[in-house]
């Protein structure tokens, strides 16, 4: 026992003259000044981690530098029936279509550095096809990715990939719309993403961004690609030019960030936007395959005007969208699309309403084409008042017409995002039922 007691003294002599050594040397008083400054620096800047609307975050006190980590899921069960007698295998075709659909699930990481006005976003989904819905196959995939400088006088300019700045619809996030999903129109006439340059101001009442880009729907393409969209056009175009302007007449922005309107909300919020886009394509070389391909020159022009108007628990809005395709060889197209939509807070946390868009195809193009209209009425259930972070929605879709008939709402089908399948009867249903989760 007494060896031991002595080992144990002997050994702990033995540490502590080794400690004092190492302590001494010139390398260890460095590290130690360093930890020492870095814990003032973060006690002198306040630097805090927490989080709030754009998620999780870190950041310097002095707001120099910060990064917020956030997402959504959606989580969605669609029950598609239809009256279809003849199916294109030549049998009797069933009538329903139904299953659970993980349809977006989104991580965005945003924030600034170097001072608050130098700010990006990243956002990506597994969700295969982005907002098309055309697949869902889990892979990951870059949906965003901008940077952007304000300026002190209401100006700034952004770089990247961004949403085409056209239909108010798709410019809303999908986790702020009021149904499941947006419209069938909006499947038609938007814009989606595109990469470019932007430049944009907002006051406080005048809203105005400028866009050159690559055209509509061209995401995560290169400069030299030879792919065309569901039309047979360049997918790259060779030049594109989008502008919108927007005048509040009452409110503040931030009532515009969503379709719906809480109850104990301020005065009454009204916004009038107008957007036009045009791109050419075609006209200048594209590469596939490691080969120059032929591209079919044309011209397109989409033009698109919207009201929102919101209230004390109740909101409405309308848009009227407009698209002209001149194409070498083939005969100009002008289809047109309207929809009409509003809500209602029954009590504090349930909200009812209802939806109808339209769809007019020209039929010079193709004689057989007609009109398609949906109507949409639905619920939602938000379990923290006045948030979207946990919301269930209820709606049920009524498609009054074949689509079959209209060229371009055809062309969106199968579609997770619309609950529209391929048909060639009218009066198509879907249900809907589906969970959000915002962190």
């Amino acid at each position: 026992m007494q060896n031991s007691k002595m080992m144990l003294i002997a050994g702990a002599a033995l540490s502590a003259t080794t400690f004092s050594a190492i302590a001494e040397t010139p390398a260890y008083q460095n590290e130690l000044r360093a930890d020492a400054a870095a814990r003032a620096s973060l006690l002198q800047t306040g630097a805090n981690a927490g989080h709030n609307s754009n998620g999780f975050y870190i950041g310097s006190g002095d707001g120099n530098f910060n990064l917020y980590v956030g997402g959504y899921t959606q989580f969605t069960y669609t029950l598609n029936f239809r009256d279809n007698d003849d199916d294109a295998l030549g049998g009797e075709s069933e009538d329903l279509t139904n299953g659970f659909d993980a349809k977006r699930t989104r991580l965005i990481f945003q924030g600034n550095i170097l001072n608050p006005n130098l700010s990006f976003y990243i956002e990506g989904g597994f969700d295969g096809a982005g907002d098309s819905e055309s697949s869902n196959n889990g892979n990951f995939n870059l949906l965003e990715a901008w940077g952007n400088y304000n300026f002190d006088n209401g100006w700034g300019v952004k770089f990247g990939q961004f949403r085409v700045p056209l239909t108010r619809e798709n410019m809303v996030d999908a986790r702020h719309q009021l149904a499941a999903d947006r419209s069938v129109t909006d499947s038609v006439f938007a814009a989606d993403r595109t990469q470019g340059v932007a430049v944009h101001y907002r006051g406080d009442n005048l809203g105005f961004v400028a866009s050159i880009n690559d055209g509509a729907g061209n995401r995560s393409t290169p400069f030299w690609t030879g792919a065309t969209n569901a039309g047979g056009l360049a997918l790259e175009a060779d030049i594109a030019i989008t502008a919108r302007l927007e005048y509040m007449f009452a409110g503040d922005w931030g009532r515009f960030e969503d379709f719906t309107s809480f109850r104990n909300s301020d005065d009454i919020a009204v916004l009038l936007g107008g957007s036009v886009h045009w791109q050419q394509g075609g006209e200048t070389a594209a590469f596939a395959g490691g080969a120059e391909v032929a591209m079919t020159d044309y011209d397109l022009f989409t033009y698109s005007i919207d009201l929102s108007v919101e209230g004390n628990g109740w909101n409405a809005f309308g848009a009227f969208t407009g698209v002209t395709v001149d194409a070498s060889g083939a005969s100009d197209v002008d289809n047109y699309g309207w929809l009409i939509q509003g809500g209602f807070f029954v009590a504090d946390q349930l909200e009812i309403f209802g939806r109808w868009d339209s769809v007019y195809a020209d039929n010079t193009f193709d004689p057989a084409d007609e009109d398609f209209n949906t109507l949409t009425v639905g619920a939602n259930y938000y379990f923290v008042p006045e948030s979207h972070a946990a919301k269930f929605t209820f709606d049920v879709q009524y498609f009054l017409d074949d689509p079959s008939e209209s060229a371009p709402v055809a062309a969106t089908a199968p579609s997770s995002m619309t609950a529209l399948v391929p048909d060639t009867e009218d009066g198509q249903f879907a249900l809907r039922a589906q969970m959000q989760l915002v962190f």
